[in-house]
């Protein structure tokens, strides 16, 4: 019998290696407002998944789109 005492992938809060990220991280990487980051996913602009009344955002897919944003300077 084998036992492992690895930690699963979301089950610290800190832990910057999770797949995902919530509101408030996503917002605090950009340096602006969950407010903000709210208006983003509902506007459709920002890729998102939803479990129930939570939304997750998938961190590969946030720093993609992160990269591929339209900004002043293009």
């Amino acid at each position: 019998m084998s036992t492992t005492n690895e930690t699963a992938p979301n089950s610290v809060a800190g832990d910057t290696e999770r797949p995902t990220l919530d509101v408030a991280e996503a917002a605090a990487l950009l340096g602006v407002s969950p407010w903000l980051v709210l208006q983003q996913i509902g506007q459709g602009n920002l890729p998102h998944k939803r479990f129930g009344r939570r939304i997750l955002i998938p961190r590969a897919r946030f720093m993609a789109w992160l990269e591929d944003v339209d900004g002043p300077t293009g």
